[in-house]
């Protein structure tokens, strides 16, 4: 199995552009600013890169969280 929390945290290091140990797991999206336009496209290529499906819900609000919901699948 990938690492799941690794490459969201890559993906959304590079997306900001900012080093990976600068994104909290814990960190809500928009304490990392992220928007909810920003969260769609990052979504599609997370989806890509591990190959599977994210349903978003208003519960998942942190890496950890979608994480979770990956790992689950």
């Amino acid at each position: 199995m990938k690492d799941v929390k690794g490459t969201i945290i890559r993906i959304i290091a590079e997306y900001l552009d900012k080093d990976e140990s600068e994104i909290s797991s814990s960190a809500t999206f928009t304490e990392i600013g992220l928007d909810s336009l920003d969260i769609m496209e990052l979504v599609m290529q997370m989806q890509e890169e591990l190959d599977c499906k994210i349903e978003l819900s208003q519960e998942i609000t942190t890496i950890d969280k979608l994480t979770e919901l990956i790992e689950q699948q």
